[in-house]
């Protein structure tokens, strides 16, 4: 799957692939989605911000990115 894409950077931050299985564990602490602007309106994407401790921790980072691709893979089979 050449077209996967399971994290973005924008201004400097990272930001993971999220769904239905793990968009909450984001939500609960408080990670913004990455929106951007299209005229007048604001579009939020499925990725939201990583969580800032994570950068500075390999494993938890991978274990972060592990669960993105995993979004990242479902959302692809659902396109199929």
């Amino acid at each position: 799957m050449d077209d996967l894409m399971f994290g973005l950077v924008a201004d400097d931050v990272l930001y993971l692939k999220t769904d239905t299985q793990t968009k909450s564990k984001y939500d609960e602490l408080g990670l913004e989605p990455f929106c951007y602007s299209r005229g007048e309106k604001v579009i939020a994407l499925s990725y939201s911000q990583a969580p800032e401790e994570t950068l500075e921790q390999p494993q938890q980072l991978c274990e972060w990115a592990n669960e993105a691709y995993g979004a990242a893979l479902r959302s692809a089979k659902k396109k199929k």
